[in-house]
């Protein structure tokens, strides 16, 4: 939770005013910002983690999809099943994020270990 807070702050440093009166405002974008980056350390985003699919922004949104699929009497059952496989799939995503971030610390640990210098007094 720190790592975040720290995170949300660069972030508002960069776009709030020198009177920081405004970071109120700008607190929603700079939270999707952080939620929507890709972290090294899991190789996702928080919010791929979270809903198990990659976020869109509403530029990306054209047409309301579900109206559409009404007018043109479109059947979902196959998209929802695909829907539902893509759900059970989130927990395995989300162990492999677990063993990743695991791998990525031992690493460090590893690489700190190595480059540590033993003092004698």
């Amino acid at each position: 939770m720190e790592v975040t807070n720290r995170a949300l702050e660069e972030i508002l440093t960069k776009v709030v005013s020198s009177s920081r009166k405004d970071w109120v405002d700008f607190l929603v974008e700079a939270t999707w910002a952080y939620n929507t980056t890709w972290k090294t350390k899991t190789g996702f985003t928080p919010y791929e983690l979270v809903y198990g699919n990659k976020a869109l922004l509403s530029i990306e949104f054209e047409y309301n999809t579900l109206r559409l699929a009404t007018h043109l009497d479109i059947d979902l059952s196959h998209a929802k099943q695909e829907r539902l496989l893509q759900l059970n799939g989130l927990d395995e995503q989300r162990m492999e994020t677990l063993l990743h971030s695991e791998v990525v610390q031992l690493q460090r640990k590893i690489w700190h270990d190595w480059h540590l210098k033993e003092k004698k007094f």
